[in-house]
């Protein structure tokens, strides 16, 4: 069974809206859309935050549901769970009028006695079956102190043998590379390590679809996985759009994720998102507005036409308020309709830095040997840890432990220690 993973498409954030970065976020979900249909893939899972408030205004939904019912028409079945900004417990969300509108499946919760209950539902033809872990509004992460407290009841998961469980949780867990510690005022204090959180789940369950992160966690082509992050289309502010630059440089981008179920673990593959903005960036010391529009005007030389962008220039050495209204005037000048251009301060000292990327666990590559794959993951390894190791001793190691040596320990430990000091 096949599912395409997404989350966290924040349909849309009022900054954005009637900009000319608005029609990108609906750009991304026909894309999405698109490759369900064309794919015929069954089931789209969205993992939280498919709008960015419970309520939305009356365009961003009507523009939604034409692309939901197109899924609908075609008897595609989207499973959705509330994320920490479109959950409006106890109240109606737009989510609850799209599920009573037969346009998406909407995971149950409730919470009873500080308990949270997880409703299931249930595909009989296909023997699937779904929890949702919502994301509580702001950024308390009470889903996390259930977890924590052990008080997440999973609904008569004791009779679902046989059946494949798939959960959508949105939440922040620690795992390939991602130190949550580093993202804490953007996701909250309070996450799980992932061998924690997925002792806390059913024990049939196959696939955990994450979301709330906004980044794709791992980073990788194709890989074998029991949850990931399919990360943010697009996101929900500057620091997002500013991300998306940062990780192209260490070969990551925006994508959906296509899980192949019936495999063991399941293969997951990175589909990269085409109609996700381009993001072009410049940072300068700055002593005049005319400085700062000659580096807006040296970007947008380079913008693509065809395609929306963003335009971000970061400033040092002089006040940026009243230049907002300067570059405008440029971009209209230009010519550029559908370039979304934001000048701001230059942060000082940084609060996080980008996650260390994983290592695919799956190369697709045709003709490599295992050596060969093996060799290149030490490789990288070392150079993430700043280690002045030859990784050809470290592969020697790896083999050689991998070998019974039986009860002479002593002469393993001798020829272990000959060969690292060669």
């Amino acid at each position: 069974m096949i599912i395409v993973h997404i989350s966290d498409l924040h349909l849309v954030p009022e900054a954005f809206q009637k900009t000319p970065l608005e029609e990108a976020y609906y750009g991304v979900l026909r894309e999405i859309v698109d490759l369900v249909l064309e794919n015929k893939i069954k089931y789209l899972i969205i993992a939280g935050d498919l709008f960015n408030y419970y309520h939305e205004p009356l365009d961003v939904l009507v523009k939604s549901i034409i692309e939901l019912k197109r899924l609908r028409e075609a008897g595609v079945r989207v499973v959705v769970v509330p994320g920490n900004h479109d959950f409006a417990y106890p109240r109606k969300s737009v989510l609850d009028l799209l599920h009573g509108a037969g346009l998406i499946h909407l995971l149950s919760s409730t919470v009873e006695m500080n308990w949270l209950i997880l409703e299931p539902l249930i595909f009989e033809d296909d023997k699937l079956a779904f929890y949702g872990i919502p994301g509580f509004r702001g950024a308390s992460n009470k889903e996390i102190e259930y977890l924590k407290m052990h008080r997440v009841k999973f609904k008569g998961a004791d009779k679902l043998t046989g059946y494949n469980i798939t959960i959508l949780a949105h939440l922040n867990t620690k795992f390939q590379g991602y130190d949550p510690s580093r993202y804490t005022r953007r996701y909250g204090a309070l996450y799980m390590e992932y061998e924690d959180f997925f002792n806390k789940l059913p024990g049939n369950t196959r696939y955990v679809a994450l979301g709330h992160i906004h980044l794709p966690i791992p980073i990788g082509n194709s890989f074998r996985a029991r949850m990931a992050y399919p990360g943010a289309p697009i996101g929900v502010d500057i620091a997002d759009l500013k991300e998306t630059i940062e990780l192209e440089k260490i070969g990551g981008y925006r994508r959906v994720l296509i899980v192949d179920l019936s495999e063991e673990p399941p293969l997951v593959r990175s589909v990269k998102l085409e109609s996700t903005p381009k993001v072009y960036y410049g940072l300068i010391e700055a002593k005049s507005v005319e400085e700062v529009k000659a580096e807006v005007k040296r970007l947008l030389d380079n913008v693509d036409p065809d395609r929306i962008s963003v335009v971000i220039v970061e400033v040092r050495g002089t006040e940026v308020s009243g230049i907002e209204g300067a570059i405008q005037e440029l971009i209209k000048a230009y010519g550029r309709k559908k370039v979304y251009a934001r000048i701001k301060p230059a942060e000082v000292g940084l609060e996080e830095e980008l996650y260390a990327p994983a290592i695919e666990i799956v190369a697709e590559t045709k003709g490599v040997s295992i050596e060969e794959i093996e060799l290149k993951v030490i490789k990288e390894y070392l150079a993430k840890r700043k280690l002045n190791v030859p990784p050809e001793k470290i592969q020697w190691l790896i083999n050689y432990l991998g070998q019974n040596i039986g009860s002479n320990v002593e002469k393993a430990l001798k020829e272990i220690i000959e060969e690292l000091e060669a």
